[in-house]
C-alpha cells in the first residue's frame, strides 16, 4: 500500500509541476537571428497495472517524466539534451536519479546529408527509433534487444539522409564496451556499426526518428532494414564471440471508409551471439535468437466525449537459443484525444515463459501519456 501511494504522489506532483510550466513548455523562443533558436518541452507517462500473480497485484507506477530541449545556433548546427528518470528495480522500483538520456551535437547540411553526434538512438528498428511515446501500442515490444546504455541509447555517431523517399542511417557506437551499457565486455574489439535502411512507398517519412502511429496525417506503406554488428561483443565470461543483430521492420496505415484509420506493423529480428552462451550468470546478456511481432489497431474517426477509440491487438514472440521461449499477446484500445500528446491506453495482456511451469502470466495495464 505504501508503493501504491508514493507512486499516486510522485505522479501527482510531476503532473502539478507539468502543468505549472505549460505556457513554456513545447515552446519555441527565436534567439539573435531566425536561424537560431530554443526550444523546451516535456513528456509523461504513468500507469495502473493489475497483476494477481505478483506480490504487488496493483501497482501505480510513474515510467517516464523527460524534460526535451532542442535549439539551433546556425542554419547548420543544432543540438539535442533530453533527461529520464531511471528507477531502482532493487528497492520497490522508486525512482532514484535523473538521466541524460540523449545529448547530441547536430550538424544538418541539408535533407540528403546530416552529421550527429554524442548520445543518442543508433540506427535500429522502428520501435527503438519510435522509443515509448510513439509506439502503436502502450508496452515496448520486448523482442527488440539490441544493445544500449539507457532507454536504447548508446554513445557515438552517425550520417544520415533523406533521398526522396529513401532513408539510410549509419554509424559507429560505443557497444559492448564499458560497464555502462547493458551488454559489459572490455574484450570488446572495435565499435558496434549499425546501419539502417528504409523505403517509404507513399507517404514520405521526414527526419532521423520514426513514428509506428500518424492518425490519419500520412498514409504509410514502409520497409526497413536495419543490421548491427561488433567484433568480440559478446561474452560468458570467459570466451568472446561477434554480435550480429539484423531486422526487417514494415508499416502499413491507411485511411478507410469515412477517414477511419487502418494500421498493420510487424518486424522480424535475428541475433547471433557466434555460439557464445550469454544468458551465463558471467555472461553480459546480448540476446541470441530471432523473434517477431505483429501488431493491427483501428482507429475511428468517431470523437465519443474528447478523444477517438483506437482497438489495438499484438502479439509477439522470442525464441531464445539460451533462455527460454517466450510469447505474449495482448489486446485492448488507446483513446487519442491530441495524437501522441495526449492519450489514454486500456490492455490486457497474457505471456507464456516456456520452462516456467507453462504457467500464463495475466496483466490489466492502464496507461496515460502527455507530451506538451
Amino acid at each position: 500500500m505504501k508503493g501504491v501511494q508514493k507512486g499516486l504522489a510522485v505522479a501527482g506532483s510531476v503532473l502539478v509541476l507539468l502543468s505549472g510550466s505549460a505556457a513554456y513548455a513545447g515552446q519555441k523562443f527565436q534567439l539573435w537571428d531566425e536561424d537560431s533558436w530554443i526550444s523546451i518541452g516535456a513528456g509523461l507517462r504513468a500507469s495502473y497495472v493489475h497483476n494477481p500473480d505478483a506480490i504487488d497485484e496493483n501497482d501505480f507506477a510513474l515510467n517516464s517524466a523527460r524534460i526535451y530541449a532542442n535549439g539551433q545556433f546556425t542554419k547548420i548546427i543544432g543540438f539535442t539534451y533530453n533527461t529520464e528518470i531511471e528507477h531502482d528495480f532493487d528497492h520497490d522500483g522508486d525512482i532514484s536519479r535523473i538521466r541524460t538520456m540523449d545529448a547530441i551535437l547536430r550538424l544538418e547540411f541539408n535533407p540528403a546529408f546530416n552529421v550527429w553526434g554524442g548520445r543518442m538512438l543508433p540506427p535500429s528498428d522502428r520501435s527503438n527509433l519510435n522509443g515509448p511515446y510513439y509506439l502503436g501500442t502502450w508496452e515496448y515490444p520486448f523482442v527488440s534487444a539490441y544493445p544500449q546504455i539507457f532507454q536504447g541509447r548508446d554513445n557515438g555517431g552517425a550520417v544520415w539522409g533523406d533521398i526522396g523517399k529513401f532513408k539510410y542511417e549509419i554509424g559507429g557506437f560505443q557497444g559492448c564496451t564499458s560497464d555502462r551499457n547493458s551488454c559489459d565486455n572490455p574484450d570488446a574489439s572495435g565499435p558496434l556499426v549499425a546501419g539502417r535502411f528504409q523505403y517509404d512507398f507513399w507517404d514520405k517519412e521526414s527526419g532521423y526518428y520514426t513514428s509506428s502511429d500518424y492518425y490519419g496525417d500520412k498514409e504509410m506503406l514502409s520497409v526497413g532494414l536495419v543490421g548491427q554488428f561488433q567484433s568480440e561483443a559478446a561474452t560468458n565470461g570467459f570466451d568472446s564471440g561477434d554480435f550480429k543483430g539484423f531486422n526487417i521492420d514494415v508499416l502499413m496505415q491507411k485511411r478507410v471508409f469515412s477517414g477511419d484509420v487502418l494500421t498493420l506493423e510487424g518486424a522480424f529480428y535475428v541475433y547471433d551471439t557466434s555460439g557464445i552462451n550469454t544468458a551465463l550468470a558471467t555472461g553480459n546478456g546480448l540476446a541470441d535468437g530471432h523473434s517477431y511481432f505483429v501488431l493491427a489497431s483501428y482507429l475511428i474517426n468517431q470523437k465519443i466525449g474528447i478523444g477517438k477509440f483506437q482497438p489495438v491487438i499484438r502479439f509477439q514472440e522470442f525464441d531464445q537459443t539460451y533462455g527460454p521461449d517466450i510469447s505474449e499477446v495482448s489486446l485492448g484500445t488507446n483513446y487519442i484525444i491530441k495524437g501522441h500528446d495526449a492519450r489514454l491506453s486500456a490492455l490486457y495482456s497474457r505471456q507464456n515463459v516456456d520452462n516456467a511451469g507453462n504457467e500464463d502470466i495475466n496483466r490489466f495495464v492502464g496507461g496515460l501519456q502527455l507530451q506538451f
